[in-house]
């Protein structure tokens, strides 16, 4: 991938796929010649991945409302044009994030906080024609529990793109197996796992963090800047949904521990992980798409 835009990416996407149907095309017209022999290689391949440029997106923040929720929040309202809703923690989060939305341009965009109301919300944001929802947790996955257990309808439309530290904080180790069981069992129709990125004492980050703070202070000087070590994890998590080129994917045995975080290993349910090594594209995305509506200090 080379495209650093939603749009960009989803067009590539197209004339791929019309190139990879050309290529099978061509083989099956010349049997016993190396071009069918491709063909046939294609075929096993299996269908060709969705393309899920025009599908909605929801931004699941999890419980927290700090840098990082409002740097990828931001970034979805900007960037993403089928951002259909934000789901929050609690009355105060929301407040925060209708404020924000309003801000950057968005004020068509619904936020949600109510657990108990978070699946009626994502069926008026998306619709209820069958089409799939894009699901980016930023967070625990409480909210994404929610949706599975009580409204089976919409989790079947769910490709969601979790982050694996998310469940680090989880109030709920229950959210995380109910997530895990889903993926298993069919009944969410995809489940990728982000790791947002090296640890807190990991220097090659420094440098992004502090360019992704400054993004943050100019959006909202009221939120709580002690999380600014975690700044750039819901802008990982919301770059994998959005399929830009920033996380390097594997695929590996997923399973939850007894604390409620997913674990990678040789066993368990076989699962992509997304992980990325360096910041700096991804915060120069962030400033592109961001900073032409950075609002006016003194406004």
């Amino acid at each position: 991938m080379t495209s650093e835009s939603p749009t960009h990416e989803g067009k590539a996407i197209d004339e791929a796929r019309q190139d990879y149907d050309a290529l099978r095309a061509v083989g099956e017209l010349f049997p016993g010649t190396a071009l069918a022999e491709s063909s046939r290689q294609l075929g096993r391949g299996g269908d060709w991945p969705e393309n899920l440029r025009d599908a909605p997106l929801v931004v699941d923040a999890g419980s927290a409302w700090g840098p990082g929720t409002v740097l990828a929040v931001a970034a979805a309202a900007r960037g993403v044009p089928r951002l259909a809703l934000v789901v929050v923690g609690d009355e105060t989060a929301g407040s925060a994030a209708r404020r924000l939305l309003d801000r950057v341009g968005r004020p068509e965009v619904g936020v949600a906080y109510r657990p108990a109301e978070v699946p009626s919300a994502v069926r008026s944001a998306c619709g209820a024609d069958g089409q799939p929802i894009r699901w980016a947790s930023l967070g625990e996955p409480r909210h994404l529990a929610q949706v599975i257990q009580h409204a089976p309808d919409l989790a079947g439309r769910l490709r969601v793109t979790q982050s694996a530290a998310g469940s680090e904080r989880s109030a709920s180790a229950d959210a995380a197996r109910t997530v895990l069981d889903a993926a298993r069992e069919g009944r969410i129709a995809g489940l990728d796992l982000v790791v947002t990125g090296p640890g807190d004492d990991e220097p090659s980050v420094d440098h992004s963090r502090r360019q992704a703070m400054v993004l943050v202070e100019a959006l909202d000087d009221t939120v709580d800047t002690s999380a600014a070590a975690a700044v750039l994890g819901g802008s990982v998590v919301l770059s994998a949904a959005v399929m830009l080129p920033f996380v390097d994917v594997e695929q590996a045995g997923t399973a939850v521990d007894g604390e409620g975080v997913f674990r990678r290993g040789h066993d368990g349910v076989p699962l992509w992980w997304g992980t990325i090594e360096d910041h700096d594209p991804l915060v120069r995305w962030l400033s592109r798409v961001i900073e032409p509506s950075r609002p006016d200090r003194g406004a």
